[in-house]
């Protein structure tokens, strides 16, 4: 069979990649490509860039290939209950109602976390239930996590997870669902872990729905910031065959920045508080009723019908925090996607003097995998070329606090605040660090400078180096504390 000749250099590879995986990889995502594919080089056994890039045009990959490919390709950055919005949607409205649904027949409920990485959000999803359904021993609940980075999913089996993925979730959490093992380390308690298995898959596959792996007739699908890696054509299969995995009035999840009423136009989208969702239906429930759109991104089309439900207490019970003022959970590591670089690199070319941007997410990269001391290394060298770099501070000192160097934490944060006395997120972390170290009044006096300074933000306005964080969320966040604090 002829087959189109491949292009040479990184375009070329770019074609071998997406043939391959559907992965997609525009020209101002290519510097972030080339630092991807050189730490995947050495696995390989290359030690040149170019060696590998070569080897990648003139070789016919193998399945285990792709695999290990992929697990540099793909940003395995995920924390627990992240777009917290979503996970109120979920306890409060969906659950609830299919809960009621289910109740008086088959007493099943099934979800996937498509594209699930290291596992905090098929676990999110699992804690959503146990926290829902209070008869739950009684269902038949099947969670399931695909990803098509293998080592990903060696770590999310393993349900261990260190302080970088409970950034921005509630204080509850972690108290009520991991056991602390040591070592800033935490395992998830059988209860949940029991309720979720995991799978590699490649949505390109079209290997569903099928009875074969278990995918069909889902209740709920998780596909949050995985399409964005795929081809515009893969986009519309891939959406297309999770739209027929569901089951009718199933409901299909997306993240913030990829709603899109053209690419999902065979779903409703439904209008949450804070966060908008997608259903496999056109009906109308009586606790819904329909209300102007909000929250959207006005480079968007609007979605079509949109529908916000009545707000109403669940009557399902909840878990209420502890009464004594608790570190907020929020780590100051912020991870960034490659979204975020708006410079414009050259392509082919790895420059020597990358902007910070780069160094940033590389940093990120590192931390991710676990490669603190590398990541701290690389940290230390982006501030000597930039002083002025506030967020490489805040950075290095998220990192420090990971490898228990506090006193050096404090010292960097403090660094960024000299840097600009109005930076909201360095005055939040060390409040946070002093309650974590019994200092209250210390803690008061740095939450009290957020809350001031929180008093001239919009309640929509997205705080600098705070992973999309508003100024009114981070209000939520403080203010309980700062009222246990008064008590005291």
């Amino acid at each position: 069979m002829n087959q189109k000749p491949k292009e040479t250099g990184l375009a070329g590879v770019c074609e071998v990649i997406t043939a391959s995986m559907g992965l997609h990889f525009p020209v101002d995502r290519w510097n972030m490509l080339t630092r991807n594919l050189t730490m995947a080089a050495a696995e390989f056994g290359f030690q040149h860039f170019d060696e590998f890039t070569h080897w990648l045009l003139s070789s016919d990959l193998e399945k285990e290939q792709i695999k290990i490919l992929a697990s540099y390709l793909t940003i395995s950055e995920t924390y627990f209950w992240r777009e917290e919005p979503v996970f109120s949607a979920l306890t409060n409205y969906i659950l609830p109602e299919l809960i009621a649904l289910k109740k008086n027949g088959e007493k099943s409920i099934r979800i996937w976390s498509a594209g699930c990485s290291t596992g905090e959000e098929a676990y999110s999803l699992a804690i959503a239930l146990h926290r829902t359904i209070p008869d739950i021993k009684d269902w038949q609940i099947m969670i399931l996590g695909t990803d098509m980075n293998p080592k990903a999913l060696i770590k999310a089996e393993s349900g261990i997870y260190s302080r970088w993925s409970f950034r921005n979730c509630p204080v509850w959490l972690k108290a009520n669902y991991f056991h602390h093992l040591g070592n800033g380390n935490y395992e998830v308690l059988p209860k949940i872990k029991n309720m979720v298995t995991f799978s590699n898959l490649n949505l390109t596959d079209n290997s569903f729905p099928s009875l074969t792996n278990n995918i069909y007739a889902m209740d709920i699908i998780f596909c949050r910031n995985v399409l964005m890696y795929f081809t515009d054509e893969w986009i519309s299969k891939i959406s297309q065959n999770l739209f027929h995995s569901l089951n009718p009035d199933g409901w299909f999840v997306v993240s913030s920045c990829e709603l899109n009423s053209q690419r999902f136009s065979q779903f409703r989208a439904v209008n949450f508080p804070g966060a908008v969702l997608y259903q496999k239906s056109d009906k109308k429930f009586k606790s819904f009723k329909v209300v102007p759109a909000f929250g959207y991104n006005h480079d968007l089309p609007l979605p079509g019908p949109v529908v916000r439900p009545e707000t109403s207490e669940t009557k399902y019970p909840v878990f209420i925090p502890e009464i004594l003022p608790e570190p907020v959970q929020v780590s100051s590591i912020l991870w960034a996607t490659e979204n975020d670089l708006t410079v414009k690199p050259e392509p082919e070319v790895v420059s020597v003097t990358e902007p910070i941007e780069a160094i940033s997410l590389k940093i990120r990269f590192l931390a991710n995998k676990g490669d603190l001391s590398e990541a701290l290394l690389l940290c230390n060298e982006g501030i000597e070329s930039d002083k002025l770099a506030i967020g490489l501070y805040f950075l290095r000192s998220s990192i420090l606090q990971e490898l228990g160097q506090t006193s050096e934490a404090v010292a960097s944060v403090k660094q960024a605040i000299y840097l600009d006395p109005d930076f909201i997120m360095g005055h939040f972390v060390l409040g946070n660090i002093s309650l974590q170290e019994g200092k209250l009044r210390q803690a008061k006096k740095y939450l009290t400078n957020v809350l001031d300074l929180l008093s001239s933000c919009a309640d929509d306005e997205i705080l600098p180096e705070s992973e999309g964080l508003s100024a009114k969320y981070m209000l939520e966040i403080i203010l309980p504390n700062m009222q246990k604090l008064t008590l005291l």
